[in-house]
């Protein structure tokens, strides 16, 4: 009879820690407990848009912080098109 006892509590202790486990996992996100590694929008940096041009070719609008930069990128090289503040002073 002890053994049954113990075959139930252990299968109830289980059950707890797979329901702990499944609920902490689901609400996460609405706790803010959100287990991601530090992104881009700790550094301010957001892209808004981007064409590309051809192949391993592209034209790419970039936000940093205060910036927006255009940024022009080929197969070999990256480079800085243009630069200017977001309240709309060019650089």
């Amino acid at each position: 009879m002890d053994t049954y006892l113990g075959i139930v509590k252990v299968i109830l202790i289980m059950a707890g820690m797979i329901a702990g486990i499944y609920l902490l996992s689901r609400y996460a996100g609405k706790l803010n407990l959100k287990f991601k590694p530090k992104g881009a929008e700790s550094y301010g940096l957001k892209k808004v848009d981007t064409v590309y041009l051809g192949y391993k070719k592209f034209i790419s609008v970039v936000e940093v912080k205060d910036h927006v930069l255009v940024i022009g990128a080929g197969e070999k090289e990256i480079s800085l098109l243009a630069r200017w503040r977001k309240k709309g002073d060019i650089e």
